[in-house]
């Protein structure tokens, strides 16, 4: 897949770009969500509330990343788009950032106030939002930090995979995208089909349709093939949480 392609979304791409260190962050943050999004013939009020969004998040992740052991970062922030099939059909808008110890708060509903209005604002025009440890996405080297995270509902006329991605196939990818995150994994098929892709902390097994995995509290996770970068990154934020326990 080509890099950068809104076009590839639908078929388990994403799209990354490195946000700048000062005071145009929002700003790319808002241009490069609202071409992926337009792209993709999101309705006009859908995009203008995720840029909207966007610009509260790509602007606390500027600040963090000044607050970071890093110090003045040199576009170490990083907006990512990609798509998800489950548990909804989703656009998911990640922003990462190397501060992995401040994370964002509720607002508390009042859009006037101007403590906690950010993601007062983010929890009012998009359908969720969160933040895990992760991995930075762009060339070597890799940092440690955070992703805050919002979805927002993909469109009636959303393209679908018509043709099975096969397990062999699933896993490979899933393998090289682990790799690009500077993941270890190794893969193995067996001759029922099923395919493994091991970590260092976490075994993803690759069914027929499905990723599946036990996190380590005991929860069965599926998601299906297409969802190739969800998939990924709760990898990530499973071996990052693992390494922090381990740290301490």
């Amino acid at each position: 897949m080509a890099m950068n392609q809104p076009a590839d979304l639908p078929y388990g791409g994403v799209c990354t770009w490195a946000l700048p260190d000062d005071d145009r962050c929002a700003q790319a943050a808002r241009t490069h969500l609202g071409y992926a999004m337009r792209t993709l013939q999101f309705d006009a009020e859908v995009v203008e509330n995720a840029q909207l969004a966007v610009s509260e998040l790509a602007t606390n992740a500027l600040r963090h990343a000044y607050r970071s052991r890093y110090g003045p970062p040199n576009t170490v922030s990083e907006l990512a788009v990609w798509a998800r099939m489950w548990p909804e059909p989703e656009l998911v808008v990640s922003v990462f950032d190397p501060d992995d110890e401040t994370l964002p708060q509720p607002g508390n509903g009042d859009l006037l106030a101007e403590s906690g209005r950010g993601m007062t604002i983010v929890d009012a025009v998009t359908s969720s939002w969160g933040s895990h440890p992760s991995r930075s996405r762009l060339p070597a080297p890799q940092l440690s930090g955070k992703a805050v995270w919002m979805a927002v509902p993909l469109p009636t006329a959303w393209p679908r995979l018509s043709a099975p991605i096969y397990p062999a196939v699933a896993a490979q990818r899933l393998a090289m995208n682990l790799a690009g995150r500077g993941v270890p994994a190794q893969r193995a098929s067996e001759a029922t089909g099923i395919s493994l892709v091991a970590t260092p902390a976490l075994n993803v097994w690759v069914c027929r349709t499905t990723f599946a995995w036990t996190s380590p509290g005991g929860v069965l996770h599926r998601h299906p093939h297409i969802d190739l970068q969800e998939t990924a990154e709760h990898v990530v934020a499973t071996l990052q949480r693992s390494a922090r326990r381990s740290a301490h």
